[in-house]
């Protein structure tokens, strides 16, 4: 089971859905959260941050890196590490995915009745238009997909 939680960045602007994988690290692990407005007010520091499309994520990875070896996980606890195997990333393929989805599943919704195959194939077809848009932007998780 994993857990998901919506968390705002540093100035309140924007926010983004978050996926903790088999809830084995503490939300806390995420120390800090900043958008594009706000980036420039976290010090870069690569041993602890990563950067994805504007966005910073901040990992407390001395904790990470102790409940990584309390749970038997082999891998550093750097920030690559950390979001790359889905212990704290994106609940989708960027920050904003959970909304995308969830308004395109309600455009679409009124298919469903009329003409199942062509919701399906709508679907379908829309979400990999909007993944191709992250691609080709740089978002880390969507060059893997």
């Amino acid at each position: 089971m994993c857990l998901n939680q919506r968390r705002f960045c540093e100035c309140g602007r924007n926010s983004a859905f978050l996926l903790f994988r088999d809830n084995l690290l503490a939300p806390e692990v995420l120390v800090n959260l900043y958008c594009p407005r706000c980036r420039d007010r976290a010090p870069w520091d690569g041993a602890r941050m990563l950067l994805d499309c504007g966005w910073v994520l901040e990992f407390d990875v001395s904790r990470a890196q102790a409940l990584f070896d309390l749970k038997g996980v082999r891998g550093p606890a750097t920030p690559d590490f950390i979001f790359d195997e889905g212990y704290v990333t994106w609940q989708g393929l960027s920050p904003g995915d959970h909304e995308v989805n969830t308004l395109l599943h309600q455009r679409l919704a009124p298919l469903i009745e009329k003409d199942l195959a062509l919701y399906l194939k709508s679907l379908k077809h829309e979400w990999l238009e909007h993944v191709a848009e992250l691609k080709a932007a740089g978002w880390r998780k969507a060059q893997r997909a």
